[in-house]
């Protein structure tokens, strides 16, 4: 029998996962992608702590010019807003204006809903070893 590659089943579980968040997503009248949803998640999940671009870089594992691309569209669209940092004028903090906040809540219910489909039939022990082989795949590309 020939060896499964984890790559290629990585890749078709990713492209399953990002069309139902996509289908999720394209049901709200906002104009945001799944990504920029996850970012608005993370941004309200730090409240007050400062966030730059860095920081989404670095927790989402994109390169500058993507998430620079993205943050502008965000903001275009008047779900961030960059502010300056005071001891960098280079800089920029993003914040989530209210009307991001607003979308984020909207998007919240059909998130942890599409993660309960995600953990159905698995124990807590599945789970943990999944999520362990996953932080195992990343240190290993990385």
């Amino acid at each position: 029998m020939e060896k499964e590659h984890i790559g290629f089943e990585i890749r078709t579980l990713s492209n399953l996962l990002q069309r139902k968040i996509n289908q999720m997503v394209a049901d709200e009248e906002d104009t945001l992608t799944v990504h920029q949803v996850w970012v608005l998640k993370f941004l309200v999940s730090r409240g007050e702590k400062e966030t730059v671009q860095r920081d989404i870089e670095e927790k989402f594992s994109i390169r500058r010019s993507t998430a620079s691309h993205m943050l502008t569209l965000m903001e275009h669209n008047g779900y961030i807003r960059r502010l300056p940092v005071p001891q960098d004028a280079r800089m920029k903090r993003i914040v989530a204006t209210e009307k991001g906040i607003e979308a984020h809540e909207r998007m919240g219910d059909r998130l942890r809903r599409f993660e309960a489909m995600l953990r159905e039939g698995m124990t807590d022990e599945e789970l943990e070893e999944f999520l362990c082989m996953v932080r195992r795949f990343e240190q290993n590309i990385v």
